[in-house]
């Protein structure tokens, strides 16, 4: 009888063997097909044509450049036309030559219409400060679009990364329980045999238990992934697509470069810049209170007045009018120096705003640089923990099948792969949030808003 028991728990062995394959390959027969699976590039080109973030900061930047025109500065002449129309009814006693003449209901029609263009000739050079402060708002708003684009980019890229994090996680714990599930059909056909005990079958319980409870909270949180990713793009349904496990890393980046194309790509810099030149302006525009204002100015009048009663049927009379007009504020209670004054502590709070701008920057590309390269450094020890932990995977099945370990032993081997590959996800998943952070932070993430 020992013969044929031992070959029957061998054979039961081999076939838990054929179960438990690597993760990689599970990953690769389980991943969704090219047509159900949503790339990167397109969810980021998704996200910018339809994310609502995305369509206000495009919005703000449209109506900043409806700003920038001659109207708008005042270089353009001002016309307006006026009309009107009146009656009236009156009660009227006039006395002349001794005698008395006394009229009721008497109704009277007025006619007044009008129409004056008015231009400025001179106003102190506030009209071309005004224009060059719309165009410097217009590429400030512009700057903020971009850095509010490259913000939903980052995010996606993030989101779809966890995903793609998750999606694996899922599977390395479908393959725990799978294996978890045949452990304990082992260990209760070893019961049956009298080859194992009540402790053995209970702990293999237990571990498949906590395996499916750690899978049913990373599906959880797939899902809630999957409905970020959803609302970053633009999407009303609450669950998003599958997205490709396979997110590449860039470990080519370089501190000395990034900052190299901050300086010309960043929009926070350039939005401090604009604003550097909005303030500037903007004590042009003050200073021109210090000169008189000439106006040109033409206009046409008409009034016509109709009488039921009198010595007169109607009046009437039309007239063009034209002329310039010059005016000049000799006081006013020393408001110009302030004002000007206030317009240039603005400038110097500008430029103090674009110092810290710069500082901090390049404080945060050292940080996030810091990061970057120690996460790739992580992912490189993970990857060997998880070629090592595969192959004590392979020697414990084997020792396993030879009966010289016990089939807990042979769990804290496999559980060891897990928590392996596990690491490694985490370690790609924080390497890539510091790679995508980089690139947003040096202005590289899109090309303009």
């Amino acid at each position: 009888m020992y013969g044929p028991l031992r070959f029957c728990v061998t054979l039961l062995l081999l076939c838990a063997t054929s179960v438990m394959q690597p993760v990689a390959a599970q990953v690769s027969s389980t991943e969704e097909s090219p047509a159900d699976t949503l790339t990167l590039e397109a969810a980021v080109q998704e996200a910018l044509e339809a994310n609502y973030d995305v369509q206000v900061a495009r919005t703000d930047a449209a109506i900043a450049e409806n700003n920038v025109t001659l109207g708008n500065a005042g270089y353009l002449p001002r016309a307006s036309a006026s009309g009107q129309a009146s009656q009236s009814i009156a009660n009227s006693t006039v006395e002349f030559g001794g005698s008395q003449q006394t009229d009721s209901g008497v109704v009277s029609t007025n006619y007044n219409a009008g129409a004056e263009a008015r231009w400025t000739l001179f106003d102190g050079f506030r009209r071309g400060a005004t224009y060059d402060r719309l165009q410097a708002e217009r590429s400030q708003q512009q700057a903020a679009t971009r850095e509010q684009v490259e913000l939903v980019v980052a995010d996606v890229v993030v989101v779809y990364s966890d995903v793609a994090r998750l999606q694996q996680q899922v599977d390395v714990f479908e393959e725990a329980v799978s294996i978890s599930e045949e452990r304990l059909r082992i260990a209760q056909l070893r019961k049956d045999l009298g080859s194992a005990s009540d402790l053995e079958v209970r702990q293999a319980v237990v571990d498949l238990n906590t395996d499916r409870a750690d899978r049913l909270r990373i599906r959880a949180d797939l899902t809630a992934a999957r409905s970020r990713l959803a609302r970053l793009l633009g999407r009303t349904a609450p669950d998003g697509p599958p997205v490709s496990s396979d997110v590449a890393l860039d470990p080519n980046l370089q501190e000395a470069r990034l900052r190299d194309i901050a300086q010309s790509q960043s929009p926070a810099l350039r939005q401090a810049e604009q604003a550097v030149a909005v303030a500037r302006e903007e004590v042009a525009e003050e200073r021109s209170d210090w000169f008189p204002s000439l106006d040109l100015f033409g206009g046409y009048s008409y009034a016509r007045t109709e009488n039921g009663a009198g010595a007169f049927q109607f009046n009437e009379a039309s007239q063009f009018e034209y002329g310039a007009s010059l005016a000049f504020t000799i006081f006013d209670g020393f408001e110009r120096e302030r004002r000007v004054e206030n317009a240039e502590l603005r400038v110097q709070a500008a430029k103090y705003r674009q110092s810290d701008a710069e500082a901090r920057l390049a404080a945060e590309i050292t940080g996030a640089f810091e990061q970057y390269r120690n996460r790739l450094a992580v992912v490189e020890l993970e990857q060997e923990n998880v070629t090592a932990a595969s192959a004590n995977v392979d020697i414990a099945l084997e020792r396993f099948r030879l009966g010289t370990i016990t089939s807990v032993e042979l769990r804290e081997v496999q559980q060891q792969r897990i928590r392996a590959e596990s690491r490694l996800l985490d370690a790609r998943f924080e390497a890539k949030q510091a790679e995508i952070e980089l690139l947003r932070l040096s202005g590289q993430l899109v090309d303009g808003p």
